[in-house]
């Protein structure tokens, strides 16, 4: 399964999968201020993804209704499993930095909505000069390029790990290559683990992809650990780290690697911005007993 189109399996099974219910359209542009020290910063979100709870996303290898069975506890739909889909924008000094992009041309009437979100945020596509990727899955590099195949975000150097670039690169989906070509000339790739500018230290956490990054923003108390796709939902993932994704290219690296850092995350008490969990996606994880829990920040 490709790099790029991976993700766009679930914009499919979103589309279908409630055949009693369509779920409704969401309402276009959101944007909810973050304190990151004294920079200015916002998730603005692109939607959400909806499937089916049917045991082929969550919990892979699982006995049938153990997803049912965390979902109902927490209170949660059982039939259904929603994703929100946010960005983090940052603005400090003379730049504007955006963390992933969404699903831009890949959208349904529930996403794609990360441009009006930036406008709430006082942000056009060309003031933005730098876009940070944790991995190359649609629901974050979609939003790169425009649906004529333009860059969305002209002036912006693009940064994401030295693997990433060469996993995208190599892959040979014409989607893939297409989105390859459009952004080359833009790329500035890293190496893992590394300082990439002031403020915003990319944190190897492959394993999901083969260069998945998460990102650390800000320093000290104040500091942001972005997710990136480590954890997908608030309950499952945290609750349950070593459980499966169908699209974990590397599911055994990617279990270890979740739990290994959502258990260093509650000990450090870092905050998180996790781009999938309920907008705006800010909160902490926190020790439950032997487990742990998400808590989300305050409004």
């Amino acid at each position: 399964m490709t790099s790029l189109i991976v993700v766009s399996l679930i914009v499919a099974a979103c589309s279908s999968s409630a055949s009693k219910a369509k779920p409704p359209v969401e309402s276009a542009g959101r944007a909810a201020r973050i304190a990151i020290g004294t920079v200015e910063a916002y998730a603005v979100a692109d939607g959400h993804l909806q499937g089916p709870n049917d045991g082929t996303t969550f919990g892979i290898g699982q006995p049938t209704g153990a997803t049912t069975d965390i979902l109902a506890a927490a209170g949660l739909p059982t039939d259904t499993i929603r994703l929100d889909v946010q960005c983090l924008l940052v603005k400090s000094g003379d730049r504007v930095i955006l963390f992933d992009t969404g699903l831009g041309s890949f959208a349904d009437g529930n996403t794609g909505h990360l441009p009006e979100s930036l406008a709430l945020a006082g942000v056009q596509p060309g003031a933005v000069t730098d876009v940070f990727i944790s991995h190359a899955h649609t629901d974050h590099v979609g939003g790169l390029v425009t649906k004529t195949g333009a860059l969305a975000f002209p002036a912006a150097t693009i940064h994401l790990s030295a693997p990433e670039w060469a996993s995208l690169q190599a892959d040979q989906d014409k989607d893939a290559q297409a989105l390859v070509h459009a952004i080359a000339s833009k790329v500035a790739a890293f190496e893992p683990d590394t300082q990439v500018l002031p403020g915003v230290k990319a944190v190897d956490t492959r394993g999901h992809t083969p260069g998945h990054s998460s990102y650390l923003v800000g320093s000290g108390a104040d500091a942001v650990f972005y997710l990136g796709d480590l954890a997908h939902h608030h309950v499952i993932s945290v609750q349950r780290p070593a459980w499966s994704i169908q699209f974990d290219a590397d599911r055994a690296a990617a279990g270890t690697m979740r739990q290994q850092t959502l258990a260093a995350l509650a000990a450090s008490g870092t905050r998180v911005f996790a781009v999938h969990f309920p907008f705006p996606g800010v909160g902490h994880v926190a020790a439950d007993g032997a487990g742990l829990v998400w808590t989300p920040a305050a409004p």
